[in-house]
């Protein structure tokens, strides 16, 4: 688990948390995360992901499934297992009472009125018919249970003492409209406004009565598909965006909507009376819920869950991408084994942790402002590629960026350099073209030698460096040919390269595990000095397990777990 210490301000970093989860919520606050996680449901601090308690059920074999909601106050938390509506007291992690009720397999939709005394909870039945029940949380009866037709799902929120819901009509109506309506024994239309035929809804907005819908033609194949949002009272276009989006959301006052185009997640800010997009950055797919007071985006999807801080400030920025399940662990080694660097692949923030403290934690964060797509750690030049640039951080022994020790954050005005990979590819290969080196692919790899860092590039250097100081050596004219003897750099960059030459070879510090160091669950160190027991998920062949340090260390690395043993 990774996350920022308490002294970080709210706008500094993502934090992610392991494991499986069915849905996510947001306390009325903003301050604190409820999950439903496996058999229990979490309540975490949602600047540290911290855990502050677990909730668990009286009754043993308790399935939960999606549906979890904060009471006004927030003393209270509604969650749905497969046969009740279980209500806890947030401040003792107890139980308080049990709503028996039918229960559909994708959970409950949960909400309460704003004077916390009755629940609300809409499920979907059959194609275009949702069901909507109110309960008594005192008495636990329910109290008015409906039925809405809808062509898109609707959208309900709380009132003083019961609710609204805004539904589109039928598939099979004449007229195409917006309905909201009173719920009650019976649904009560309270507004109804024109809706297009060939639109459907996919935000709502009860605080500005503003709808996202996106709009398509099925069956024109020269149509393409738009993103509208509307002020519902007089039909005003106040965003129209051409493409296909996904998980649209509204903030809480409507002020920010957020959506996906393909592997982009756009958000846009209302601002002179139409909404213009804000940021974008690349990021996969996944339901999003704004926080109550705006500062951060919860996003909850399977093994992972997500905190986005922002600053809403007209200038600000997103800080970082969400961490997705889609995303590689990538770590890196100090020489000596005192400190580990680790990132995922697709994001931008480094962390550095110490392994000789008695609890290894977060040393320093590096903010690296790329979008990582591999890091090594060479000496104590810690290189990291991006999509088109690579920048080094020098480290000092302790594992800490060099001259700004004793900060818990480095960024890359702390780097020692940096060098666009699209130039450089471009330029030597044009360069190797002119040679008969053939065309690049424009694949990058990372190699070491006696002290020499270097950037290959089909297997000619462009780009080489002390390991321990950082300092740039600079090539005028071609390239060196590793697998070759003729050279052209500067004079006193010679002796090096024609050590690197002689000596090349690519970076090795570990030691694969082979199917003869491990069998069956079990693994050995080369020296056959240690013999340990994996666990089943570990002895994939897509995991990492390696031996460091002379064998002294034990790294198991999968995709988004990171295991170190040390002997």
């Amino acid at each position: 688990m990774t996350g920022t210490p308490d002294s970080w301000g709210p706008n500094t970093a993502v934090s992610t948390k392991h494991a499986y989860y069915l849905t996510s919520t947001w306390s009325p606050c903003g301050q604190f995360i409820a999950v439903v996680a496996n058999e229990v449901v979490e309540i975490w601090d949602a600047l540290t992901l911290k855990l502050l308690s677990t909730l668990k059920p009286k009754q043993v074999a308790t399935r939960f499934r999606h549906g979890l909601a904060y009471s006004p106050d927030g003393c209270s938390l509604a969650s749905c297992s497969d046969t009740a509506i279980i209500i806890w007291d947030t401040q003792t992690g107890g139980e308080v009472k049990r709503v028996t009720c039918e229960v559909p397999e994708n959970g409950l939709k949960l909400l309460w009125s704003l004077d916390g005394e009755t629940i609300g909870a809409i499920s979907s039945q059959e194609l275009g018919a949702f069901t909507i029940n109110s309960y008594s949380v005192a008495s636990g009866s329910a109290l008015s249970p409906c039925t809405l037709q809808s062509r898109d799902a609707p959208y309900i929120w709380a009132c003083d003492k019961s609710f609204q819901v805004a539904a589109t009509t039928a598939w099979d109506s004449r007229s195409h409209r917006i309905n909201i309506f009173e719920i009650g024994a019976v649904p009560t239309e309270i507004k109804s406004f024109p809706f297009q035929s060939h639109s459907r809804l996919r935000a709502f907005s009860s605080t500005t009565h503003r709808i996202s819908i996106t709009a398509s033609i099925t069956g024109d194949p020269n149509h393409v598909p738009e993103l509208l949002v509307l002020d519902i009272h007089n039909s005003e276009v106040l965003l129209r965006e051409t493409g296909s989006y996904q998980h649209l959301t509204f903030s809480p006052d409507g002020c920010f909507l957020a959506a996906f185009s393909w592997d982009y997640l756009c958000i846009w800010r209302y601002s002179s009376n139409h909404y213009t997009q804000w940021r974008k950055f690349q990021q996969a797919p996944i339901p999003l819920q704004f926080s109550p007071t705006l500062s951060s985006i919860l996003g909850c999807a399977g093994p992972l869950l997500h905190v986005l801080h922002l600053d809403n400030s007209p200038n600000a920025l997103l800080k970082k991408p969400l961490i997705t399940n889609q995303n590689k662990l990538l770590d890196a080694f100090s020489p000596d084994g005192t400190y580990i660097a680790t990132a995922y692949q697709g994001t931008s923030t480094i962390t550095i942790t110490n392994l000789h403290s008695q609890k290894p934690s977060p040393s320093q964060f590096i903010d690296t402002e790329l979008e990582i797509t591999s890091m090594v750690l060479t000496g104590k030049v810690l290189m990291v590629k991006g999509l088109e640039t690579v920048v080094a951080w020098l480290l000092t022994e302790e594992g800490v960026v060099d001259g700004i020790v004793g900060n818990t954050r480095a960024d890359c005005n702390d780097s020692l350099w940096e060098i666009s990979t699209k130039a450089l590819i471009n330029r030597w290969t044009r360069l190797l073209g002119q040679q008969g080196g053939g065309e690049s692919d424009g694949h990058l790899e990372f190699s070491v030698e006696d002290g020499i860092g270097a950037i290959t590039l089909n297997e000619s250097v462009i780009h080489a460096y002390h390991t321990e100081t950082g300092e740039v050596l600079k090539s005028t004219g071609m390239p060196l040919h590793l697998r070759s003897t003729w050279y052209h750099f500067q004079n006193q960059c010679d002796l090096y390269y024609q050590d690197l030459c002689k000596h090349y070879r690519t970076l090795e510090s570990s030691w694969p595990v082979s199917q003869t160091t491990l069998q069956e669950g079990w693994v050995k160190d080369p020296e056959g000095k240690h013999r340990l027991w994996l666990h089943g998920h570990w002895r994939s062949t897509r995991n990492h397990v390696d031996w460091l340090h002379n064998a002294t260390t034990l790294r198991l690395r999968n995709s988004s777990e990171l295991v170190v043993i040390k002997f």
